[in-house]
């Protein structure tokens, strides 16, 4: 027996090496993740982030869900809107958009706000949804051109690149982040024109809310499958990290839809974030909102988001804004 002694004590110390190895790997393992965690995330409790990305995972189940339920509906609306041979829908859609669009324009001069129409082209020139957009601006022009506002019109910017290279294509049809570069790019040239636009108000409370999402979010949604981002707001309940204070520098507010709130993409790669860091003297806020149209923006802006006091309002119009306003939504 005292012969097998010395080979079974040399077993239980590798045992125990292999052992102690495992736990330094693990505790390593451990650590680390913590850190990257505390780096990453504005949440200190990891159970919390926990919750919070259980919850995001739902909502965009949801989400998916319910866009299921609704492309054909969407796909048969954008027919009977665009598509139809009698262009009476069309017309009498265009004329409930005008109307809509004059109130925005009378209380954003009411507000004493500069506001400026960026029209961003937003079809797959291979589809047939793409012969609608040549109308579109022409459209979203005339109705800048008939208030004497600023129109600004990146289609050629963005046309200039591979669609599939300014887009999140073939998953989703919106701006990639490269996409949303060229708009942060050429934003920065066009308003270094409106550099002394200014609004003599001042915001009202910093701690109401003034955007249209809930406040001080910071989550992981992946509302299409293979684009998870992580979307973060402010206290005020826009699509901001920074609050909003009172005003040092010039207060850029933007209103549009799911191509300014950045859809598929985390905060900093969304073009009001990306244009915030091309000029530190402005201050860009993002209220886009997935879905709206002229309707939304016209109540977002009357109600809530004018008493931020921007210096510029930047008012961003897209093809199927018509579309949202057909559908009444």
């Amino acid at each position: 027996m005292t012969s097998t002694q010395p080979a079974v004590t040399r077993k239980k110390k590798l045992a125990f090496s292999l052992l102690f190895l495992l736990l330094a790997l693990s505790g390593a393992e451990i650590a680390l993740r913590c850190i990257f965690y505390q780096r990453r995330s504005r949440t200190p409790i990891a159970l919390v982030e926990g919750f919070n990305s259980v919850q995001a995972r739902l909502l965009a189940t949801r989400v998916a869900a319910k866009r299921g339920e609704i492309r054909i509906t969407y796909d048969e609306a954008w027919k009977e809107l665009f598509e139809a041979e009698e262009r009476e829908v069309l017309l009498k859609t265009k004329i409930q958009y005008q109307a809509h669009f004059a109130s925005l324009v009378q209380v954003a001069r009411d507000a004493q706000t500069t506001l400026l129409v960026l029209y961003l082209p937003s079809t797959d020139p291979n589809t047939a949804k793409h012969a609608v957009e040549q109308d579109m601006r022409k459209f979203f022009r005339g109705q800048a051109e008939r208030h004497r506002l600023p129109f600004i019109d990146l289609t050629d910017a963005l046309r200039a690149h591979p669609w599939p290279a300014v887009t999140l294509l073939p998953l989703d049809g919106h701006l990639s982040r490269f996409g949303n570069s060229i708009v942060a790019e050429e934003l920065d040239q066009v308003l270094a024109d409106y550099a002394d636009a200014s609004n003599p108000n001042q915001i009202l409370r910093e701690d109401q809310l003034y955007g249209d999402l809930p406040p001080m979010l910071n989550e992981v949604n992946e509302i299409t499958r293979g684009l998870p981002f992580r979307m973060q707001t402010n206290r005020q309940g826009f699509r901001n990290t920074n609050s909003i204070y009172a005003k040092v520098r010039q207060r850029i507010l933007v209103l549009g839809d799911s191509f300014t709130y950045g859809l598929h993409l985390s905060n900093h790669d969304t073009w009001p974030a990306m244009l915030q860091t091309r000029n530190e003297t402005r201050e860009i806020i993002n209220a886009g909102i997935p879905g709206y149209t002229i309707t939304h923006e016209l109540e977002s802006f009357r109600d809530r988001s004018q008493f931020i006091a921007p210096d510029i309002t930047i008012l961003q119009v897209l093809d199927n804004d018509l579309l949202g306003l057909f559908l009444g939504e």
